[in-house]
């Protein structure tokens, strides 16, 4: 992790490797804002050869026998010296944090298996970027990939899925407040008045915190894989994603009781929602590629569903071509287009936008390019999209809302959402 003086930086993006421009050519190289997507170069790391205790020393070979035990006595003085001097020097150069957490929160789901999840986190003035906010604030990685990061109350929710954890942390410092565990593979949470409600793969179960306390106070079974949910009135809408299989299945929750209060059927699949200006509900059915997993013409297609919070029904029902498959359903500042991503396979795509007005999906993306993740920012309504790896920091690049690229950053492994705070 580095934290990097945004005035020093001259950006590019190195690698180019989807066979499109790297960022470097299609935009000036320029000293930049890195807060709302400013371009760092990879090759931009602090490095220092060495510790400082070492530089301009001279090592001094006593050949005498009668010596060593005075040699053996005189390394152990030199190294404790050159050790206490290199700690002094780290904690010199620690990563501050940011003097307030306006921005916006790039979660960086991580490899999996490997523990290296992070938040990036970029200030709304322009003067401050790290790529790793919550080691800056805690001193230890966030975990083993982070799904999610919701902001409720000021207070910051972390769902740490393969951790089997969700770290609570204060929206102040990022300093963490407490850890809630007992759920086995948590995945998004929202807040309704003191409570929260966190979905899980591996039970298939909606869970109830006690946010005053952070502590478990119930559970109920949905379908398979719930996935991303909304609250809309006293009401939980439960998207089942299907998991590691299939479902076609958004569960009703009644937030007074905590009961199942109504099953909603739909197209394969549903795994993202958003509600618009007028209340209505939008669900991305994401469909399926079948079980060898590779587009065919008899996979199961996506599609996009509006419906009515109140009667269930759907207001609109877009089914798309057998190998448009949609995720990362995003809305406006003013709740009156959607953006999300399409591609041919389940998780990633190209960037498409619609009037909630539309009945149709537009012939051609507003952003061709393959991404993994989408946000919106709520009040400029700058497009940010994440690009996709698992093997290596990437970038996210920002576009205005016509689709113009604005510039990109390089963030942590696999950026898979944006909160905006």
């Amino acid at each position: 992790m580095q934290t990097i003086p945004i005035a020093t930086v001259r950006g590019f993006e190195p690698d180019g490797k989807d066979g499109m421009a790297c960022e470097s050519e299609d935009l000036p190289t320029v000293h930049h804002e890195a807060a709302f997507g400013g371009k760092v170069s990879s090759s931009s790391a602090d490095i220092r050869p060495g510790c400082a205790a070492l530089r301009g020393k001279t090592v001094l070979h006593i050949n005498c026998t009668h010596m060593k035990k005075v040699f053996y006595l005189l390394t152990v003085v030199i190294t404790t010296m050159i050790a206490s001097s290199c700690e002094k020097e780290k904690d010199a150069n620690s990563t501050p944090l940011p003097p307030n957490m306006h921005g916006v929160f790039i979660v960086n789901e991580g490899a999996f298996g490997q523990g290296n999840a992070s938040v990036s986190f970029a200030s709304s003035d322009s003067s401050y970027f790290t790529d790793d906010l919550f080691t800056a604030a805690n001193g230890y990685p966030v975990g083993d990939l982070l799904q999610s990061m919701t902001i409720y109350h000021s207070v910051g929710y972390l769902c740490v899925n393969n951790s089997q954890r969700v770290e609570v942390v204060s929206m102040t410092d990022f300093k963490k407040k407490a850890t809630i565990t007992g759920i086995n593979s948590p995945r998004f949470m929202v807040g309704y008045n003191n409570d929260g409600y966190i979905s899980d793969w591996g039970t298939n179960s909606v869970y109830k915190i006690n946010l005053l306390n952070n502590t478990i106070t119930g559970s109920v079974l949905c379908g398979s894989g719930p996935e991303q949910m909304l609250v809309s009135g006293s009401k939980l809408f439960v998207c089942n994603g299907g998991g590691y299989a299939e479902d076609s299945t958004i569960t009703v929750i009644d937030l007074n009781s905590f009961t199942v209060t109504d099953t909603i059927q739909t197209d394969i699949n549903p795994s993202s929602i958003r509600k618009d200006k007028d209340g209505k509900i939008w669900v991305l059915c994401r469909g399926s590629l079948g079980t060898d997993f590779t587009p065919t013409p008899d996979d199961a297609p996506g599609s996009i569903l509006q419906i009515d919070p109140n009667s269930y029904s759907f207001l609109k029902q877009i089914t798309l071509n057998w190998d448009q498959h949609p995720v990362q359903l995003n809305a406006n500042g003013n709740g009156d287009k959607i953006y999300f991503l399409v591609g041919s396979g389940t998780y990633t795509g190209s960037v498409y936008t619609m009037s909630i007005n539309d009945n149709v999906l537009p012939a051609s993306p507003l952003i061709n390019r393959e991404f993994y993740s989408l946000g919106i920012h709520p009040s400029s309504n700058i497009i940010y999209a994440g690009k996709s790896s698992f093997s290596a920091n990437t970038h996210f690049l920002r576009y205005t809302m016509n689709g113009t690229l604005i510039d990109s950053t390089l963030t942590g492994i696999g950026p898979n959402s944006f909160v905006f705070n």
